[in-house]
């Protein structure tokens, strides 16, 4: 399997050579998609999540950083008009909430839910220890 990642129309010399090169005597699936997020907004998130573990207490309690990620989360698709869904619980005992997962956020989207989180952050001052790379432009 092949991937080119393209970020200019200068890109396509590559897409072009390497589709020559392709044996088609099976068939192909070939598929453009926005790249996921990157390892800095990765790491970036991972840390501003640690920090908000670290100093805020919701509903009377401090939550871990997977707690805070699916907290965040859901509130981020909500303002942006998407819901998290609401699924009775398989074993009958309350509800399950399925929301995106963030591993599949592509960059733009997790650069928006950057943003989110730092106004949420700033909103509940939290002191943020991740050094920002990018001065705010988090769609590297």
């Amino acid at each position: 399997m092949s991937e080119i990642v393209m970020r200019s129309r200068d890109d396509t010399s590559a897409l072009r050579g390497l589709l020559l090169a392709t044996d088609f005597t099976k068939p192909k699936k070939i598929v453009i998609k926005d790249l996921d997020r990157s390892s800095d907004q990765n790491r970036l998130l991972h840390a501003m999540l640690t920090d908000i573990a670290n100093q805020v207490e919701h509903a009377g309690k401090k939550w871990d950083v997977l707690i805070w990620k699916r907290l965040l989360t859901a509130a981020w698709l909500r303002e942006a008009g998407e819901n998290p869904q609401f699924v009775p619980s398989l074993d009958g005992r309350g509800v399950d909430v399925i929301y995106e997962r963030t591993s599949k956020l592509t960059v733009k989207q997790c650069a928006s839910l950057l943003e989110w989180i730092t106004a949420f952050a700033a909103e509940h001052q939290v002191r943020m220890t991740a050094k920002d790379h990018w001065g705010g432009r988090y769609d590297q």
